[in-house]
């Protein structure tokens, strides 16, 4: 027995990893156990980072969190598990209320802390982005993410199929390779391929210089607080299919060889764990078949069916064994407190939290950046982005309307040019907040600040910033800056140059299929937006009405979609920007009713 890392635990938390064994012709990553030094976990009692507000208590429905918790008892560890992030580090704070976040993260498990409980976090994996304009950009997140985590007490973090998608050796590089610290990778019966033979996980993800542990490894082990928590990481049968067809470098061992060896290696300790977590990348329906076969786990987190994650999980085993889903983007977390029960056994207890702005960090912006560490992370995050010209790295296609007439060269042109012909339109869009959008982002984004040299914000504040001849930046193209007309009707540079063309005027309005489809008239839009939902169908619509509108709503929620807007509503908001007016119409007059 070696030890991995003989630097003394901070704040009471020791993390150990489980060496080599081989069982079966298969090397596994659990044999020997090193003793590791990790961050800041307190021990239970432990006075919590100072963002932290014991006296509040958030409620779901009117019900306090964890109010079918045992009264006057502290959980033996407080485990939360978190997974899927998909690359989402914070809300984008374009409109209220958002939910997720790793600011928020933060917040919530330091309330924990405030009540004195012991906690420690392990994340299913899925950290790196669903897509992204810039690789690059995807890979940073995914380190930020990751050294947040590791400032947020968390153990283990599982490699999921956007992980894999990404390339598994460029996302080591940006983390694991640098040196070895805590959050660890886990899967476990992930292995290379080497002249057509399996190549052992160790010698395919060899420990980074200095280190012991492999970059990718089984199992691990904590102590938080007095409790031991062990926690394993594999990926499920219908993924590894998934992967090894996009990736021929790698493939899986099988997990019942894997986990028999894992659970043996656990069991084996001089202090076994009072709870043993998998962290499964696979379906919910396969990870109730694994929890069935390997009752040794009491908590399987694995993939979300929903983006909206179940209240309660599912249960294995007589109710013994939970099985957690926690959603997609970091909206909820999910809490499993450790009970022991005064005959013997243990007392699992759950609790879907979902991240509210009541676990916003108090306090004035530099308040705030002193009492949450994820703070100064994530404004770091958007200097690196600012310093490393991601904007103008943004790949320009062509616009729709620029593939269907390629030889007029359409490009965009600023809405100051409109203005010479649709003034009555041009100063109805000036009285819009669609007029000054890129202020929202130079001016007033906080937490972090300097959005507007990021392209996944700046993509919904200017026009076509994914188009060829779209915005660039502020100095190359500050007369795309802004939500102007060219962001919903296309270039137009045709159209300025030859107004009375057929095509290019059909063009300038994508959602309809033929000269003259209008959207109803605003007065019936406004009076639909002032009825219930349930009352909304109630009111009479063309077909062809019925389609312009679900054509045009679409366009807006490509900006204005759950995430960014959850409040939008088209009938709502569409007489906000109206801007249909009788012909020729001057400044000021109202729209058409």
């Amino acid at each position: 027995m070696t030890g991995a890392d003989t630097t003394p635990p901070r704040k009471g938390l020791a993390v150990r990893v489980l060496g080599a064994l081989a069982l079966g012709g298969v090397t596994l990553g659990i044999a020997a156990l090193g003793a590791c030094g990790w961050s800041r976990t307190p021990s239970a009692g432990t006075a919590p980072d100072p963002a932290a507000d014991a006296g509040k208590e958030p409620t779901i429905d009117g019900r306090p969190l964890f109010a079918d918790w045992p009264k006057g008892q502290k959980p033996e560890v407080a485990i939360v598990l978190t997974g899927q992030t998909f690359g989402f580090l914070q809300p984008c704070g374009c409109s209220r209320p958002q939910m997720g976040g790793l600011e928020r993260r933060a917040v919530f498990l330091n309330s924990l802390k405030a009540k004195g409980w012991s906690v420690v976090g392990f994340d299913l994996g899925d950290l790196y982005p669903h897509k992204s304009a810039i690789d690059d950009q995807a890979r940073l997140k995914y380190k930020f993410t990751m050294d947040a985590l590791r400032e947020m007490d968390y153990v283990a973090v599982g490699v999921g199929k956007t992980d894999f998608a990404a390339g598994i050796d460029k996302l080591l590089g940006e983390y694991a390779v640098q040196k070895e610290q805590a959050p660890y990778l886990l899967a476990g019966n992930l292995m290379g391929m080497a002249n057509d033979k399996p190549q052992p996980r160790e010698e395919r993800y060899p420990p980074p210089p200095g280190s012991k542990r492999p970059m990718v490894g089984l199992a691990e082990l904590a102590n938080v607080g007095g409790a031991t928590v062990g926690v394993v990481g594999v990926v499920g049968k219908s993924l590894a299919e998934e992967v090894k067809k996009e990736d021929p470098s790698v493939t899986f061992a099988d997990n019942g060889a894997i986990l028999k060896g894992a659970v043996a290696a656990l069991d084996a300790q001089e202090k076994k764990p009072l709870v043993n977590v998998l962290l499964y990348q696979g379906t919910s329906t396969e990870a109730g078949l694994l929890a069935a076969a390997w009752p040794q786990f009491q908590i399987v987190l694995c993939q979300a069916d929903d983006p909206e994650p179940p209240q309660f999980p599912a249960t294995a085993n007589g109710g013994r064994t939970l099985i957690v889903q926690v959603g997609h983007k970091g909206r909820y977390v999910g809490v499993v407190g450790v009970f022991k029960k005064a005959g013997g056994g243990l007392d699992l207890r759950y609790q879907l939290v979902p991240l509210t702005e009541d676990f916003l960090t108090p306090g004035k912006e530099d308040e705030a950046r002193k009492a949450n560490f994820v703070l100064p992370l994530l404004e770091t995050y958007s200097e690196t982005v600012r310093d490393r010209k991601f904007l103008v790295r943004v790949p320009k296609a062509p616009h729709p309307a620029q593939i269907q007439m390629p030889k007029m060269n359409l490009s965009f042109v600023g809405s100051e040019k409109c203005q010479n012909c649709h003034q009555a339109q041009f100063a109805k869009w000036k009285e819009t907040p669609h007029s000054h959008a890129l202020d929202a982002l130079e001016k007033i984004a906080k937490r972090p600040s300097q959005r507007n040299f990021d392209g996944e914000c700046v993509q919904c504040h200017v026009v076509g910033l994914h188009y060829k001849t779209g915005y660039e930046d502020q100095k190359a193209t500050p007369h795309l800056a802004h939500v102007g007309c060219e962001s919903c009707h296309g270039p137009g540079s045709g159209h300025m140059t030859n107004k009375d063309n057929a095509g290019l005027q059909l063009l300038q309005i994508p959602w309809a299929q033929k000269a003259g489809d209008r959207l109803p008239a605003l007065d019936v839009i406004k009076k639909i937006g002032a009825l219930p939902s349930i009352d909304r169908g109630k009111v009479p619509l063309k077909p062809q009405e019925s389609l312009i509108i679900n054509r045009v709503s679409a366009m807006c929620a490509k900006c204005h979609d759950h995430d960014n807007d959850p409040n939008f509503d088209f009938f709502v908001y569409w007489p906000k920007v109206a801007h249909t007016f009788p012909k020729d119409a001057p400044p000021g007059e109202k729209p058409e009713k």
